[in-house]
Parts: structure tokens; C-alpha cells; sequence
């Protein structure tokens, strides 16, 4: 299980080429000519600075890219996600751009060289040099949007750094934000439509002597094969893939709700086979909503289709919230004693 603080990749920045380009335009205004210094030397030394402002910015592009490689695979994987290709390909990019870069400096370097003192010549060069380097950052640039996108995903990540961590699961609107609300001090937002929970939302639960129990919110998972998710429920899945000790997976059965019976259980096989054999307790919420012989046909309905006996609860009520309750913290005493 892989645990998430506060990761060194939510502070790093990169430049989109547009950034980059009005940096250096900004710059290059700065540079004046030196006392006796001629045309052709002040507009190399204006593509030297060039040069080296790409340099820097594709070595943070590298820099970024080697954190995220660094911090696990739910952070690779959110990567894919997000930019189309696994961190391989993109760091391998970012070094092909430096190399090409050193190689047009070098070349435009000898150009300036040959040349005489014509202005209209020197301006030549400059400008094809220019516009070779930066069309380098410039084929990266979609690349670079999606990384800054997921940048700044990450720097909403909650720290889920605790001794037991456990991960809400199921479709939109079973109630998972109520319950982690209700179970914990946490305060995520709460909507009455699908999706309002759109990143991890974590919550507390210290135990003393034996440690913290972390509580995470994920997004709803509607029931579409993998390669449909949308990123909102990629990180889901993810987080219940490599953060979960121990995994809450939400039913609501009441007869208006938006999802079937059957709909449910299907996200419910395709969470219990990504967990492997992590430890799944399925609660049924709101069942202040439905009459007892509802809610014991469908507990005994999803206890035969799960192989689990599902716990009845309700969030608004806090209806078998202690119940839920002392069963993490005893899961956290026995994970404590075997360490």
C-alpha cells in the first residue's frame, strides 16, 4: 500500500510554451549592448540567454517527471491518466529536447561565427536560431498542458498518511461523502447530484495508543467497462488499487435511487477484483429510507450475490455508525499487533 503527504510534485512548476516564449521576449528586451560591443556579439549573447532559459525549462520539465516516477504507481498511473503515456516516454522526450537543443545551439553558434558584421545577416540568424529553439518546447506543449493539469490535480490531494487507511467505493450518491463526515471530523462537500465528489477527500480518526486511521472519499464509479472511466473515476480506482488497507464499499437501496440493484453489484465485482485480497466490509446506507421487509430482502439479496453480509447503516441518522466504527479500529489494533 503506498501512502500520500505532502508530495514534492505538487510544488514543482512548469512553463507552457506560451509562458516560456513571453519570458524570454521579456527578457530579451532586458539584454543591452555592452560598451563597444558590436551587433553580431550582443545578438549572440541574446541567443546564449535563449538557450539557456529552454535548458533550464526543459531540465524542470525532467526534474518534474523524475518525482513523479519517484513517488509510486498511483502517481504514475494518475500520470497516464492524465498526459496519454506512462513517465517512460515523457522523460525520454524531455532528454531527446535537450539533446536537440545542445545540437541547434552548437550549429547556430559556428553560423554566428561565419558570418560577417551584416545587421540583416546577424538578424537572420538570430531569428531561425530562436525559432528552432523554442519550436522545440513547442511540439511538448499539449504534452505540458495535461502535465500542469495534473499538477495541479495533485496539489488538492488530501495527506493520507495514516496507519490504516481505508477507502470509501461505490456508484455516485450512495451517501460516501455523509459517511465520511459522520465517521470522522472531516467536512467534504456534499450535493445531490452525481459527481460532486471529484478528487480524494480524507478524514481522521486518531486512536491512542495505536495510531491513526485515515477515512478517503473517492469519486463515484459508475458501472462501464475500465476503458471508459472518465478521470473523475480513474482516481477511484486508483486509490482503492494502491492506498487501501482496507476498503468500504457503499450499496443504497432505497426504490427511487438512481442506480439498480444490479448496476451496483457490478461495480462492486470490479472494486473486489482490483482490491485482490484486501478486506471489503459492504454497508448498505440509507436505510432510513426503506420499510424492514425491503431492507432484510435486499440485505439478504446482496449477502448471496457478495458472499458478504452486508452492515445496514444510515449516515443521516447515524444508524450502525459505531458498529462501523469499532470494526476499523479493531482492523487497526490487529494490524498494529502484527507490525
Amino acid at each position: 500500500m503506498e501512502t500520500i503527504g505532502t508530495s514534492s510534485i505538487s510544488k514543482q512548476y512548469v512553463k507552457s510554451y506560451v509562458e516560456l516564449y513571453n519570458y524570454v521576449n521579456e527578457n530579451l528586451k532586458k539584454i543591452k549592448p555592452g560598451k563597444n560591443e558590436s551587433f553580431k556579439t550582443l545578438m549572440k549573447r541574446k541567443f546564449t540567454y535563449t538557450y539557456q532559459t529552454l535548458i533550464k525549462e526543459l531540465q524542470q520539465v525532467h526534474r518534474t517527471l523524475l518525482d513523479i516516477r519517484s513517488q509510486g504507481d498511483f502517481f504514475r498511473e494518475l500520470y497516464e491518466a492524465y498526459v496519454g503515456e506512462d513517465v517512460e516516454c515523457s522523460l525520454k522526450e524531455a532528454r531527446k529536447r535537450v539533446k536537440q537543443a545542445k545540437i541547434i545551439y552548437n550549429t547556430v553558434i559556428e553560423e554566428f561565427t561565419r558570418i560577417n558584421e551584416d545587421k540583416g545577416e546577424v538578424i537572420r540568424v538570430f531569428k531561425k536560431g530562436i525559432g528552432r529553439l523554442l519550436s522545440l518546447y513547442k511540439r511538448m506543449n499539449k504534452k505540458i498542458l495535461m502535465l500542469k493539469e495534473y499538477l495541479k490535480e495533485i496539489s488538492k490531494m488530501p495527506d493520507i498518511r495514516g496507519d490504516y487507511v481505508v477507502v470509501l467505493a461505490g456508484l455516485p450518491q450512495v451517501g460516501k461523502s455523509t459517511l465520511l463526515s459522520k465517521l470522522t471530523s472531516a467536512k467534504p462537500e456534499i450535493g445531490t447530484y452525481p459527481f460532486t465528489t471529484k478528487t480524494l477527500i480524507a478524514g481522521h480518526l486518531i486512536v491512542e495508543p495505536y495510531g491513526r486511521i485515515v477515512l478517503v472519499d473517492s469519486p463515484g464509479i459508475l458501472d462501464s467497462p475500465i476503458e471508459e472511466k472518465n478521470i473523475i473515476e480513474y482516481k477511484a480506482i486508483l486509490a482503492v488499487k494502491y492506498l487501501a488497507d482496507q476498503v468500504l464499499y457503499v450499496f443504497s437501496i432505497y426504490p427511487s435511487f438512481y442506480y439498480t440493484l444490479s448496476e451496483q453489484l457490478n461495480v462492486y465485482y470490479s472494486v473486489r477484483k482490483i482490491v485482490g485480497d484486501k478486506p471489503v466490509i459492504v454497508l448498505v446506507n440509507k436505510v432510513d429510507l426503506v420499510d424492514n421487509v425491503f431492507l432484510e430482502k435486499t440485505l439478504s439479496e446482496i449477502e448471496k450475490y457478495t458472499n458478504v453480509k452486508p452492515i445496514p447503516v444510515s449516515a443521516l441518522t447515524g444508524y450502525n455508525l459505531d458498529k462501523v466504527r469499532e470494526i476499523l479500529v479493531k482492523r487497526l489494533m490487529d494490524k498494529t499487533r502484527r507490525l
